[in-house]
């Protein structure tokens, strides 16, 4: 297994147009938000009384994982990972050699390694933005541990929402050898699942989509939300990835790949 992740992990880093736009433009551009608006705020409001809650702030910036244009970016370059034996046709060369579970597994986790990664570059550049600031604008800085624990908390929800992201851009690169098929649909589920909410408001909550639990599961951690709809959130995504990864691997499982 660890020959097939090297492997996987390789072919991503030398095409770094993908690994730059699939994965960390989402993450850069929130910090480039953030800069222009500290930084606007600074040069008009000058120093500033209070202090600064470094770790909550960076909790708060994670919930870039439910943005629609950061679904559709994330979604091009997961997509990216598991369509380039089609595109090459080497899926050939590797299905003798090695078990399709692990095939597809390989492809999975690298794609939430690097989701992971672009998280973490999120936050921990959200915490030097708010250090830099704060200093700059005479603020304290608060650095408890209830906020660190909640940034903890923050992260794992971020990656539990991109990581359905990941099994279904997966699922349907398989089931339709294709690119556009796993990048649109993906774009269209997130931007869809916020017109939803806008056209049946609080109702949509009711249903079962990933944008909706993870957004529970936010609302509970920094807004005071109700721990059950918290509860279902986690039973929601993790049902997702499940299911949506059950099928990835199902439909690979019984593709022909002989002459791919």
């Amino acid at each position: 297994m660890r020959p097939l992740l090297s492997a996987e992990m390789l072919k991503l880093v030398r095409q770094p147009g993908i690994l730059f736009w699939g994965f960390m433009a989402v993450p850069l551009a929130a910090l480039l938000v953030k800069l222009v608006i500290a930084g606007f705020v600074y040069l008009r409001l000058g120093r500033q009384s209070g202090d600064v809650d470094v770790f909550l702030s960076a909790a708060k910036s994670l919930s870039l994982s439910g943005n629609s244009l950061g679904h559709l970016l994330f979604a091009l370059g997961i997509a990216t990972v598991f369509f380039l034996e089609y595109r090459y046709a080497t899926w050939r060369l590797l299905v003798p050699r090695h078990a399709r579970v692990q095939l597809f597994a390989a492809k999975l986790l690298v794609c939430l390694a690097w989701l992971a990664l672009a998280l973490l570059l999120a936050a921990v550049g959200d915490i030097l933005l708010s250090v830099l600031f704060g200093v700059l604008q005479g603020q304290g800085l608060d650095l408890s541990a209830s906020s660190l624990i909640t940034l903890v908390a923050a992260f794992g929800i971020a990656f539990l929402e991109l990581a359905v992201l990941a099994a279904l851009a997966g699922l349907l690169v398989v089931a339709f050898r294709s690119m556009i098929a796993a990048v649109i649909p993906a774009f269209l589920l997130a931007i869809g699942s916020t017109l939803l909410q806008l056209y049946l408001g609080a109702d949509a909550d009711r249903l079962p989509l990933p944008s909706y639990a993870a957004q529970a599961l936010r609302d509970w951690l920094l807004a005071g939300g109700a721990p059950i709809a918290a509860l279902v959130g986690v039973a929601v995504l993790l049902g997702w990835f499940c299911v949506l990864t059950g099928l990835g691997l199902a439909v690979f499982s019984r593709q022909q790949l002989a002459a791919e």
